[in-house]
């Protein structure tokens, strides 16, 4: 076996159990977390489709002629679109609130790569239940595998837009039942596709970082239909093509590892705080302090907030974000919105919450490396918050895990409220519960599209 050939082993491994996953392999835990993942990531698309930028890409693709389809825009206003371009609104709708599932491990968002591009292609294809859910499976399972793989990214990296589009391609060659060679074509073609973003974008409020997983999934699609049409691929592409985007080199090894004995769909997180991940820890241990606070002190008594955590949160620390998405990657700014708001949600980061006012209490909120919270990243990524006032009074809370993850998950009731404030303003009540209702299931796509554009259900 020659050396190339033994690089691949590993990718040809990972597209075979792609092409022969099945619905009797997916546990029934596992199952029912993949409704609780494509509901909370339909709610953040749709709450994300008012976005003042998005709105308007999608008015002016709308407007021209030649853009027509057969894909549901997920959106107040929904229509339709080409699979490509309904791909790329839905994910950039996911990415614009800071709010979509992600993975510990992955340091990501998988669902936000994979639901949207197989989304698309499964209302086109009148794809069932069984079928939709397996591609997704296969989509979530790939996209963790290959994040591990090229982790840690190299120095600058954002993890949205690079290897996602991996995990996507895998969705679409599922559900499109490719064999494994077909399945390893698009996959390393995928690989190609991978972006060189800049966590930059996000820390300068730089909003073509909301697009980022929006291109990765139409570079899914893309890929998947070149591998049907015969284009060939690098030979290692997978590695060859991310090894630029890995600081210590892509680790082969951990793309087909555990497949089919671990399942990384259990190991994601869900999100309530608005915000970049690397600030929920510290959003948490904030909240239980202020619990050991007699009464409710107002933003104005606080003198000082000490925040000591991880050191890839510690770097979130400009305490003047410029825009709504630079205030989500600003821990001084997450803390300061949370004292004034008394919330952390979509409305606490917005650009009209970025006011003098916040800004001028996140000047007070200083953030630290604390080496021993850092020494157990990844496995724990916690924070020490330390809140004085005014008078004297002290209150401390540490956490070792943010909420939402697998050590202190969120119950399905909380999810549902998170759904409800997301889809409500913009379907209304009474649809936002038959969607979450159905969602959970999941039910077909066609089904799911057409309660959000208001219609009739389809025939499943």
């Amino acid at each position: 076996m020659d050396h190339g050939t033994a690089d691949e082993e590993h990718t040809h491994r990972l597209a075979a159990w792609v092409a022969e996953l099945d619905s009797e392999t997916v546990p029934p835990s596992v199952e029912d977390r993949v409704g609780l993942v494509v509901a909370d990531t339909l709610g953040v698309v749709i709450g994300g489709a008012s976005d003042d930028a998005v709105a308007r890409l999608r008015e002016a693709w709308r407007e021209r002629a030649d853009d027509t389809g057969d894909a549901t825009i997920l959106a107040a206003d929904a229509g339709r679109a080409s699979r490509h371009h309904a791909a790329f609104l839905n994910a950039t709708s996911g990415t614009v609130l800071e709010l979509d599932e992600g993975h510990r491990f992955a340091a990501g968002h998988p669902a936000i790569h994979v639901l949207p591009a197989l989304l698309a292609e499964a209302e086109t294809r009148y794809a069932d239940r069984e079928a939709f859910l397996v591609a997704f499976v296969a989509g979530y399972e790939t996209a963790v595998r290959v994040a591990e793989a090229v982790q840690p990214l190299a120095e600058g990296y954002h993890p949205h837009g690079v290897w996602g589009v991996v995990g996507g391609a895998a969705a679409v060659s599922r559900l499109r039942g490719y064999d494994a060679t077909t399945t390893r074509t698009a996959l390393s073609i995928a690989a190609n596709y991978a972006q060189h973003t800049r966590f930059a974008a996000a820390t300068a409020g730089a909003t073509v970082r909301n697009s980022y997983a929006g291109m990765s999934n139409l570079a899914s699609l893309i890929a998947a239909d070149q591998a049907r049409a015969g284009f060939t691929e690098l030979d290692d592409g997978i590695a060859a093509h991310l090894a630029s985007a890995s600081a210590a080199g892509v680790v082969r090894e951990r793309l087909a590892a555990d497949l089919g004995d671990r399942w990384t769909l259990s190991e994601g997180y869900f999100k309530t705080h608005a915000a970049c991940r690397y600030t929920h820890a510290t959003l948490d241990a904030l909240a239980a302090a202020l619990d050991g606070i007699d009464g409710e002190p107002a933003a104005e008594e606080v003198e000082e907030v000490i925040v000591e955590t991880y050191a890839a949160a510690a770097k979130l620390d400009d305490p003047h974000p410029r825009n709504a998405l630079a205030a989500k990657f600003s821990v001084p700014f997450a803390v300061a919105t949370a004292l004034r708001t008394g919330s952390t949600g979509a409305e606490a980061f917005t650009n009209d919450a970025v006011a003098p006012e916040t800004l001028a209490l996140a000047e007070r909120v200083a953030v630290r490396v604390e080496d021993e919270i850092d020494a157990r990243a990844p496995d724990e990524r916690g924070a020490r918050v330390t809140v004085t006032l005014a008078n004297g009074t002290e209150a401390s809370a540490a956490v070792r895990h943010a909420r939402g993850g697998e050590a202190d998950p969120f119950e399905p009731s909380e999810l549902r409220a998170k759904f409800e404030s997301l889809v409500g303003p913009a379907i209304g009540s009474e649809r936002t519960d038959r969607l979450w209702t159905a969602a959970r299931d999941p039910a077909p796509p066609r089904v799911l599209c057409a309660m959000v554009r208001g219609g009739e259900h389809p025939d499943r």
